[in-house]
């Protein structure tokens, strides 16, 4: 009997509180504007109506900076505008406000009220801290508050200048300030934004011009990565990076723009913004948009910073629409390192990983990359060649985002501690890079296994990677870091492509086109950038130098390519470098057998008069290159060529193959064989001269046919595997009997 008694009455009071909404006082629901204007925040209240009653505004990266001062010029605006005062002419009163001030109007109009004095010195002081003080006088004079004859006073009463003590009392007699809680009024402290939009609401109030309105709560925003509000006043200046949304870079210091510059290439163009950085000689930013053909681009930002003092910039993006915001990240597939004898030990990971954006205009993908912090090394010599590499300091996460309602606001953070240059990327597009999950993954985990050579450093010059530890300048880190030019080209992505026409795989060969050419400069074959302290002790040359590998492997790739996308310039490189070829025996840069069989070098020298030695590997993919030429353009000079490499071979076959089966790395130009070939990659060679000669003169097969069976032999009998190329190339010659035993492998040993 007692618990219905005590029942009753309570469920009676709940009924009688749901019945009577008027007493129950609702948040107000809403999506936040600013990311640092929440729910916890004290003036949530005030800020939020006086920016919905267009009298203050945030910064253009959706942030409210409540903590920041106040200045003299920033409050007359603000009250010229909170109070409708009307326009009044220009005066030349004040020494820092002229016609073209941005405090003009608001300065001559609190002027012409009596709300604002100058100073004694005869300026505004459009851009002094406002000190509490002053904002109690202005405030009084600018709603007409008088005193109501209450006897008020603070702790500190003391350190209020005598000009404002009647503000200061007059304003606490109306309780828009009640002061701090230890009962001073602090006067000498400057107004930061927060405190002075809750003493201008409160005054407005008073004076009728707005309506209390119910308390907001709002929607939690959406972050990714760490999102962290900047409180400090920041610089802004705005990049043309697209039409429909903004993009900021935003610094403590001023930005200008320095140059900026259109640059076509056959199959993407950048435009680039260098900008200048205020009190900081010679540190640049420099934002690169590379527009491809298909309406992706990528952006590359570089802060080069030569000063020791240390600087963030942000790259900042303010997007409209927003519905969904999903990172996938590379960090779910665990990456297991390893010193290398030859690269050492790679610092260097992954991207970030790739969001996926749904917004009114669709669902698009971005690939996001870390930052990576270095610096500049250059070694020159007495001839005056130069080699350059990169110590890689660290790489880092720069990547966060929040999503409030449908605005996302993305910092990219370069954070330079001195002396170092900062890089950062991303590819953008409005479609997906990868068709389903299952393609991205793939990507994401072949790029974990293979670290070592997938690219993830990309500048707008090309991508950096680990280099041997055989290479000068090297750091005494053991962080060496260079543009590979075996890297720049995309060779493994081209495959990718082929077989599954994915949009990232075409950005990236878009992206690699133009870094081939960038490299390139003005010749028509490439020269390294880097010294090989192996062939500088064997042979005394340094970089730079044409390595017949590489060019060979960029002429097919750029064929390929260019074939795959229809370029009508398909065929440059193979004709650059088939000439480049033919002319070495001209120069006398061969080692003759005969006079109609010899050997062309890997390697050719740019300031040194210097005969290298002549792997396979370089010989056969050179001689494949001339079948090519000739093929394409019928020119027998090129025929010629192979043909002479081939004799060379054949007339030295037995001297190529060693005692196991395997094939010797290189002929000396002395005629002396040394070394341990490659496990996969002349293999992969051998096939492909079969096939060239196939399709061009069957009498030269033999050679090549026991050499790939002697080579196929010695990998099945040390069950060394095979690699994709080798198998499938060994099915189109019908010799996949000659299969090697062990596992396959995505890229040749």
């Amino acid at each position: 009997m007692k618990k219905n008694i005590i029942f009753i009455p309570l469920l009676f009071a709940l009924l009688i509180y749901i019945s009577l909404p008027q007493l129950y006082v609702s948040a107000e629901i809403q999506d936040q504007r600013f990311s640092d204007v929440h729910n916890d925040f004290w003036a949530k209240d005030e800020v939020t109506q006086l920016v919905e009653e267009g009298i203050i505004n945030g910064y253009p990266d959706l942030q409210f900076r409540p903590s920041v001062s106040i200045m003299r010029g920033q409050a007359a605006n603000l009250l010229a505008g909170a109070l409708k005062l009307p326009e009044a002419p220009y005066q030349p009163v004040f020494k820092d406000v002229s016609p073209k001030s941005s405090h003009l109007r608001g300065a001559m109009a609190t002027y012409q009220e009596g709300i604002f004095g100058g100073k004694p010195d005869g300026t505004f002081g459009t851009g002094d801290q406002l000190t509490r003080e002053q904002m109690a006088s202005v405030i009084v004079r600018a709603f007409k508050l008088e005193d109501t004859g209450e006897d008020v006073r603070f702790t500190d009463d003391n350190k209020i200048s005598e000009s404002h003590k009647y503000g200061v009392k007059v304003l606490m007699q109306h309780g828009i300030t009640t002061g701090k809680e230890d009962g001073s009024f602090d006067p000498k402290s400057p107004v930061n934004r927060a405190s002075f939009v809750v003493f201008l609401h409160r005054a407005m109030i008073q004076a009728g011009m707005l309506e209390k309105e119910s308390p907001i709560s709002f929607n939690k925003p959406k972050t990714i990565g760490d999102f962290d509000p900047i409180r400090f006043e920041q610089q802004f200046v705005e990049v043309p990076i697209t039409n429909e949304d903004k993009t900021f870079l935003r610094s403590n210091h001023y930005l200008q723009l320095v140059t900026k510059r259109v640059q076509p290439y056959a199959h993407a163009t950048d435009h680039v913004y260098i900008y200048g950085v205020s009190g900081m000689k010679s540190t640049r930013v420099t934002v690169t948009k590379r527009e491809l053909p298909n309406g992706d681009y990528f952006v590359f930002t570089e802060l080069r910073n030569p000063q020791r003092l240390p600087i963030r910039v942000d790259l900042v993006q303010i997007e409209k629409g927003i519905k969904e915001n999903r990172l996938e990240p590379y960090s779910k597939y665990p990456m297991k390192k390893d010193i290398d004898d030859t690269f050492g030990f790679d610092i260097a990971t992954s991207p970030i990983g790739v969001l996926e954006t749904v917004s009114d205009q669709g669902t698009g993908q971005q690939m996001i990359a870390k930052s990576y912090r270095s610096r500049d090394l250059e070694m020159k010599y007495p001839n005056g060649a130069l080699s350059q590499t990169r110590e890689l300091h660290d790489e880092k996460i720069a990547h966060s985002n929040i999503v409030m309602g449908p605005n996302r606001v993305t910092v990219y953070e370069l954070y330079s501690r001195g002396y170092d240059i900062v890089d950062q990327w991303y590819l953008s597009s409005a479609e997906k890079l990868f068709s389903s999950n299952q393609r991205m993954d793939a990507w994401m985990h072949e790029s974990i296994i293979n670290y070592k050579k997938r690219n993830k450093w990309y500048t707008a010059n090309g991508p950096y990677n680990k280099m041997a530890t055989t290479i000068e300048p090297m750091p005494a880190s053991g962080r060496g870091y260079g543009r590979n030019l075996l890297l720049v080209k995309e060779d493994r992505v081209m495959l990718l492509y082929n077989q599954t026409q994915e949009r990232y795989y075409e950005d990236l060969l878009h992206n690699s086109f133009a870094n081939l050419t960038i490299f390139r400069g003005n010749k028509t074959y490439w020269e390294t950038e880097v010294t090989s302290t192996y062939l500088k002790n064997l042979y005394n040359f340094t970089a730079p130098f044409v390595d017949t590998r590489f060019n060979e492997q960029i002429a097919l790739f750029l064929y390929n390519g260019g074939k795959a996308f229809g370029h009508k310039d398909y065929n440059e490189g193979l004709r650059n470098y088939a000439n480049l070829l033919v002319q070495q025996q001209k120069k006398g840069n061969v080692s003759a057998l005969t006079k109609s069989a010899y050997y062309i070098p890997d390697y050719f020298p740019a300031k040194q008069q210097v005969r290298t030695h002549t792997s396979m590997n370089h010989l056969l993919g050179g001689m494949n290159i001339l079948l090519m030429a000739y093929q394409e353009f019928k020119d027998p000079i090129y025929l010629q060529t192979a043909s002479a490499i081939e004799k060379a071979i054949q007339l030295d076959e037995k001297k190529w193959i060693r005692s196991d089966g395997d094939i010797w790395y290189k002929r000396d130009p002395n005629g002396q064989f040394a070394g341990r070939d490659y496990t996969h990659l002349t293999l992969e060679d051998l096939i492909h001269s079969y096939e060239k000669w196939s399709a061009v003169d069957k009498t030269k097969l033999p050679v090549f046919e026991r050499m790939i069976k002697s080579k196929a032999g010695y990998l099945n009998k040390n069950k060394k595997g095979y690699t994709t190329k080798i198998k499938e190339g060994l099915e189109r010659i019908n010799m996949s009997n000659l299969l090697p035993a062990g596992a396959e492998h995505t890229d040749a040993l």
